[in-house]
């Protein structure tokens, strides 16, 4: 299948919505599951743990040396200085976590915390890789509703769906409503967003268990059902749905892929890992296994891509769909992909100017 398939018409916004009052009819029962996982992207951000067991502790570190130069103008030199070498892995103009709404806590750090004089650039490189990993964004429903129409013509009927980095579960969710996967599985590493996810899966299935309860006719496992992607399936999806979903909290590097048919990557903060990412998904994932980025593309010779989306048709930002093709790669590919670098006098003035507007530094 290649670009000229003819493509969906996708949506530019949400439809407007009511409460679901009554189940009169499974499209009900939908459309109330639907709007119950909606909304995850203005969730309170809780800082980071500040204990000395913390798995963050190297990273609150770094975060905190890189604040402390941050909070005095006197030291915003040095600040720029030590940044300016890691602009191709920096996302943004400063790191989100040491801005005065980011993830590190208020606290005063630890006994023994280091200086950033005494922190070298390759412990700065892969702590700012880190911290991209860290920011969060959630499509909108419109976005996901045209994102499952846009990859529903790939996909062979069932398979397993993998979202790296699944955040509060919403596309994990949505995927295992929408179509008939036999299983949705998301990973997520931070524990407050796992779970967030495990609490939004339960009032689902209990939302859902109170919708089938209230149907006037019975659903059956083998009653005929039309999901809301006009994929005609069972009431077994509905009926069994708890037991299709499932949230993992572990670092995505730490979890094998290669049943998944479908792998999801909100990728739009990954930039520094893509290459990491890319070889990962080679060495795993079996032929004609599909998976979709958003922002930045798959530059990897293991993956095809299938169909690109610009920014504003399929979603906000840019959105890939690729195909697992060749044999499984024992080994990752030689060329660094995705090294870039922003103008350098351009981020510094644009750093000063938010610097003196946060701090009235000079």
């Amino acid at each position: 299948m290649n670009s000229t398939t003819l493509q969906p018409i996708f949506r530019t916004e949400n439809r407007p919505t009511t409460a679901v009052q009554r189940f009169r009819q499974p499209a009900d029962i939908f459309e109330a599951l639907f709007q119950s996982i909606q909304g995850g992207e203005t969730h309170a951000r809780p800082t980071l743990d500040l204990t000395p067991d913390s798995p963050f502790l190297p990273f609150l570190e770094i975060g905190y040396a890189l604040r402390a130069c941050l909070e005095k103008p006197a030291r915003h030199d040095y600040l720029l200085q030590r940044l300016r070498p890691h602009l191709s892995v920096m996302i943004g103009s400063l790191p989100a976590s040491i801005l005065p709404m980011g993830m590190l806590p208020k606290l005063a750090p630890l006994p023994g915390f280091r200086r950033l004089e005494d922190i070298g650039d390759d412990e700065i490189h892969d702590w700012l890789i880190q911290e991209g990993g860290l920011i969060y964004g959630e499509m909108q429903r419109f976005e996901l509703e045209n994102y499952f129409d846009a990859v529903k013509p790939f996909l062979p009927p069932g398979g397993v769906m993998v979202d790296l980095g699944s955040g509060l579960g919403k596309v994990v969710m949505t995927a295992a409503l929408t179509l008939p996967f036999i299983r949705c599985v998301g990973v997520e590493l931070l524990n407050y967003r796992h779970r967030l996810a495990q609490e939004r899966l339960v009032r689902l299935l209990t939302l859902a268990r109170q919708g089938l309860d209230a149907l006037p006719e019975r659903l059956t496992l083998d009653t005929p059902l039309k999901l809301p992607s006009g994929v005609m399936t069972t009431g077994q999806h509905l009926l069994e749905l708890g037991a299709r979903i499932a949230f993992i909290e572990n670092d995505m590097f730490k979890v094998d892929v290669r049943g998944a048919s479908l792998v999801f990557l909100y990728s739009t903060c990954f930039g520094p890992l893509m290459d990491a990412i890319s070889n990962k998904l080679a060495r795993e994932l079996p032929e004609g296994a599909l998976v979709s980025t958003t922002t930045y593309p798959i530059k990897h010779p293991a993956f095809r891509l299938l169909q690109t989306y610009a920014p504003g048709t399929l979603s906000w930002t840019s959105v890939m769909i690729y195909q697992r093709v060749g044999p499984q790669m024992a080994q990752p590919a030689s060329e660094a992909r995705y090294l870039h670098q922003p103008d350098i006098d351009a981020w510094e003035a644009r750093v000063r100017e938010e610097l003196v507007a946060m701090t009235g530094g000079v």
